[in-house]
């Protein structure tokens, strides 16, 4: 039966909204991306909110994409079992976009000051997390198209560039409590990192959903 279980002519509608929701999460994280480097470029504030309400234009066409997606979904456009995985899926892939979205506003709004020495750091984390999101949208790909193989090897891929990120924020939590700046702005700037860090996290999230959509499938 494949990993969809599909039937009827929604079928191909579903494909297209799931990727299209997954393109505007990309579309947010890129957003993020570019002002979080906008930031570490020394980019003043006035400009960098401008650049907030880019993410947030992003993230809101990303809520659209989903609603849409789900709205097919519960017509009842695939069989029960493969409907609730890619609810699950687009549900998680939201926490992407969302956890996007609040790095930015929390950087932006709150003035957070990051100190310099984490700089590299927090390019090498950005570069790891676009690198990750890649091999997800991959693995998403791999799973619309039914190829069970496919996906379960890049879902795995995911977990191990995961990992990788884990390793960076944890140097960039022990860097950040070895400088000597004020406690309240140490707390501050870590609370920015777990934003960051929420968004690889939410990517291994959608990968172990993935993964057991793919092996409930094979169960039949």
């Amino acid at each position: 039966m494949g990993i969809f279980g599909l039937r009827g002519r929604a079928t191909h509608k579903v494909r297209e909204l799931v990727a299209e929701h997954v393109r505007w999460v990309g579309e947010t994280l890129r957003a993020m991306r570019q002002a979080v480097e906008a930031f570490l470029a020394g980019e003043t504030w006035e400009a960098l909110e401008e650049r907030a309400v880019e993410v947030h234009r992003q993230e809101s066409r990303a809520d659209d994409a989903r609603r849409d997606a789900e709205t097919t979904l519960v017509r009842g456009a695939l069989l029960v079992g493969t409907r609730r995985n890619l609810l699950d899926v687009l549900d998680v892939l939201d926490f992407v976009a969302n956890n996007a979205e609040a790095a930015v506003d929390f950087l932006v709004y709150q003035r957070v000051a990051v100190p310099n020495i984490l700089f590299p750091l927090i390019q090498e984390f950005l570069h790891g997390l676009e690198e990750e999101w890649h091999t997800l949208q991959a693995a998403v790909d791999a799973f619309l198209s039914a190829n069970a193989e496919e996906t379960v090897r890049l879902c795995d891929e995911v977990d191990q560039r995961e990992s990788h990120l884990d390793d960076i924020h944890r140097r960039l939590i022990l860097r950040l409590f070895a400088t000597d700046i004020p406690l309240a702005e140490k707390i501050q700037a870590r609370d920015f990192l777990h934003h960051l860090e929420g968004c690889a996290n939410a990517m291994e999230d959608v990968a172990d959903l993935l993964t057991v959509a793919v092996a409930a499938s094979l169960s039949f």
